[in-house]
């Protein structure tokens, strides 16, 4: 079930189509260089829907939430974020498939894997199954992560214990200077 307000719905399918330096009559009469977002709407080609950065947040605050750090990341660097891995990075998918894929609003594997039935019909023959492909590269993904984030730690652990060891005979060979022997036999040497 669709949890969002029906005034809601249309604007939670946006994406960012693109993003430019345009011109617009500022209020004192004179042309303002201003940054123009033009928006699409997923599963559609021909939808636009178009804001001036400076007038964003004034006009539609939900949008100016939601995509505002969007903008903010291409007023640095000039491209338009994408939030997971790009399609065109995902060694499973065609040129053709990704030009389907982008004129539709799906941008990153992850965009694909949420796609909803309408826009599957759109992308057309083996959306299904390119769907489960993007599926079953994530996980297997998440798993990988997982298990190199399991690796690094098993490596931590291993380079403490190599220097609580090196600082264990450091403090020996102090006290033997001193002339104090350890109160307690070490762990290693007890058991």
């Amino acid at each position: 079930m669709f949890d969002a307000r029906p005034e809601d719905r249309e604007q939670i399918a946006l994406w960012i189509k693109n993003i430019e330096i345009d011109h617009r009559p500022g209020p004192d009469g004179n042309m303002m260089e201003d940054i123009r977002v033009t928006f699409g709407k997923k599963g559609t080609t021909n939808y636009e829907l178009h804001y001036w950065k400076s007038r964003l947040a004034k006009e539609n605050p939900m949008l100016a939430d939601k995509f505002g750090p969007a903008i903010e990341k291409w007023e640095k660097d000039q491209k338009i974020p994408t939030d997971g891995l790009p399609l065109e990075a995902w060694p499973a998918i065609t040129k053709g498939q990704i030009k389907v894929c982008r004129d539709l609003g799906l941008r990153s594997v992850e965009d694909l894997v949420t796609a909803t039935s309408s826009i599957r019909e759109k992308i057309g023959m083996g959306a299904n199954d390119l769907i489960g492909k993007a599926k079953a590269f994530l996980d297997n993904r998440k798993d990988s992560a997982t298990a190199n984030k399991v690796a690094e730690q098993e490596k931590q652990l291993e380079q403490m214990t190599k220097d609580l060891k090196e600082a264990r005979e450091l403090i020996d060979a102090l006290m033997a200077k001193q002339g104090k022997a350890p109160k307690k036999p070490r762990l290693q040497e007890a058991a």
